[in-house]
């Protein structure tokens, strides 16, 4: 995702917006306390309260999405095409799981369910559990 996905959707490119658009390309995902810090690493002027106002434009317009948890941490996540997300018990941590079929599985079976008085727009799948330590075999 480049700047240019920016004007494609009639915002105004900013330095702010791209500070916020770098942070997530350089962090994948990420909680918004960890775009903060990263986005304020370079830019200090920019405050939180915009970098949340920017994260919040960008997931409306759908330049990136909002990796929802049981807990209160939100990741967000810049990568696309959809996929299926492996997240920590203790909402700590979320990774990409690089399986196509799968993901094509599970769309192909929902989006052509018939869901009575419910339209489908998108799928996100979220599979919780415990990452193994380095250590660990």
């Amino acid at each position: 995702m480049n700047i240019t996905c920016l004007s494609q959707r009639g915002l105004k490119v900013t330095p702010q917006r791209v500070a916020v658009l770098e942070a997530l390309r350089c962090l994948g995902h990420a909680s918004a306390d960890e775009i903060i810090h990263k986005v304020q690493e370079s830019s200090p002027f920019i405050s939180p309260a915009t970098i949340y106002n920017t994260l919040d434009k960008f997931v409306q317009e759908k330049i990136i999405s909002r990796i929802p948890t049981d807990g209160n941490k939100a990741f967000f996540d810049i990568t696309e095409p959809s996929h299926v997300h492996l997240v920590s018990e203790d909402r700590s941590k979320v990774c990409d799981l690089d399986d196509l079929g799968l993901h094509r599985m599970i769309e192909e079976y929902l989006f052509g369910l018939t869901i009575p008085k419910f339209k489908l727009s998108r799928i996100q799948v979220n599979l919780v559990g415990c990452f193994e330590s380095p250590t660990e075999n």
